[in-house]
């Protein structure tokens, strides 16, 4: 067994050493190694040349939309708005001389649409509002004189106003009717509880004088002499209960109407500021 294995390993060493010598006879080993490292070169040189056209410059210029970003976008709205807004503000209180479309009294009914044209410019910074602006409104409230004395009552909501054929919304009110203060937007007819009382008072010093006519006319006579001082009588008691009574008879007395014909001139003042683009 020992021989045995001695000879195994001997044969195979030269089976190896043959072998070595076959590939050297046939190849050159420093031809070998030569190109050997020129492929390694070549490798080399193909991946940078690889990383190199992975990161190449695109064709076309990206696009990025900044508008994404809050910061710049709250900015940019904030420039916007204050751009839109320059100048173009008609404040609060700012008042319009106009003229009424149609003839309004306190039968008009609720909702009725109104037009009011402005007679004079209105020019507020960097604004003239021309003379010609139409402005819409509709009544509000309506309703005749009452007992009690009171007026009937108009209420009138300024609803939009148009600027160069574009339309605002806008909120208003009545401070003028033909030169008259309205007060609270209420357009009021007259007040009739004092004149009632002082309609039944007079009504009842005029009971009184014709009285002393009737008895100034029976003195003539020496029959009429007698009874002459009764016609007075009566005056009188009848004007002391009239002037008694006027103050409750006179809440019987309705309050006055109200008519405002077309082309009336109204004053209306905004009651809200207004943007205009």
């Amino acid at each position: 067994m020992l021989v045995v294995s001695t000879q195994t390993c001997v044969f195979g060493y030269e089976l190896d050493l043959s072998v070595n010598d076959e590939i050297e006879k046939k190849y050159d080993s420093n031809k070998l190694n030569q190109e050997m490292n020129t492929s390694t070169k070549t490798n080399k040189t193909s991946s940078k040349s690889t990383k190199l056209s992975n990161k190449a410059v695109p064709k076309t210029t990206p696009v990025f939309d900044v508008s994404s970003i809050p910061i710049i976008s709250k900015i940019q709205n904030t420039v916007n708005r204050t751009a839109s807004n320059l100048g173009m503000k008609l404040p609060s209180g700012t008042t319009f001389d106009v003229k009424s479309s149609i003839k309004l009294t306190d039968w008009s009914g609720v909702n009725t649409p109104i037009t009011f044209t402005s007679i004079n410019p209105v020019t507020k910074k960097l604004l003239t509002v021309p003379a010609g602006t139409t402005f819409k409104g509709k009544v509000a409230l309506a309703h005749h004189g009452q007992l009690t004395g009171n007026g009937a009552l108009i209420e009138i909501d300024i609803t939009s106003m148009t600027l160069n054929g574009k339309t605002y919304p806008i909120e208003a009110k009545v401070t003028k009717v033909n030169s008259k203060n309205i007060f609270l937007n209420k357009i009021k007819g007259q007040r009739q509880y004092i004149t009632g009382v002082k309609n039944k008072v007079q009504s009842g010093v005029a009971f009184y004088k014709k009285s002393r006519q009737i008895s100034t006319n029976l003195s003539s006579t020496a029959l009429g002499t007698l009874v002459s001082p009764l016609p007075t009588i009566a005056g009188f008691v009848g004007a002391a209960a009239s002037t008694v009574a006027s103050p409750v008879t006179g809440l019987l007395q309705k309050g006055s109407g109200i008519t405002i014909p077309a082309n009336s001139e109204f004053e209306i003042k905004l009651t809200q500021d207004v943007y205009l683009n």
